[in-house]
Order: C-alpha cells, then structure tokens, then sequence
C-alpha cells in the first residue's frame, strides 16, 4: 500500500513541479485523473483494512463483555440460591478483570 501512495504522490509532485506545462498543454484534467486512478488501490485497500479491523475490534468487545454478563448472570444466580454474597460475585468480577489485563 506504501508503493500505491508513493506513486500517487509521484504524479502530484510531477505535476506541481512542471505546472507551467501541464498549464499549456491544458493538461489539468488528465493529471487529476490519473492522480484520482492511482489513489483508488490506496483508497480500496484502507477501506478494506478498516473493515476488518473494525469487525476483529467489535467482535472482541462483543466476547468481552460476554463473558462479563455470563460472570453477572452466574453471580445473580448465585446470590439469589444464597450460596455466595454480592460482595464474592464483585470479587470474582475483579479478579477475572485483573487476569485479563495481563
């Protein structure tokens, strides 16, 4: 993707560099089009990327906080059959949080 944006960025600095003659000839809007042809790869190549790394993001949120609403659910059971108290369901919740991070 770095060679795409090299060369996109070849044909403005050709351009601005002879302008003068890109000017005579009236040649502006075949360098803009060829500028505009040279930055699709880039442009398509971004958007897929983003595409996919937004997907992989979100669904590693979605498996994070997952497994916090079973951790919550399990513990509202359990607090509620009376086999722990709230303060052991947050506990669990803490220590699972400090695995995790590391």
């Amino acid at each position: 993707m770095q060679m795409m944006y090299e060369e996109a960025s070849q044909v403005a600095n050709d351009a601005v560099g002879s302008i003068r003659t890109v000017a005579s000839f009236c040649a502006e809007e075949k360098v803009m089009e060829l500028y505009r042809k040279k930055c699709e790869g880039p442009m398509k190549a971004g958007i897929r990327e983003g595409l996919i790394s937004g997907i992989g993001f979100g669904l590693s949120f979605f498996l994070l906080f997952s497994v916090y609403a079973t951790n919550f659910y399990a513990g509202a059971r359990l607090v509620k059959a009376g086999k722990a108290s709230f303060t052991d369901v947050f506990l669990v919740q803490t220590t699972f949080l400090t695995l995790v991070q590391h």
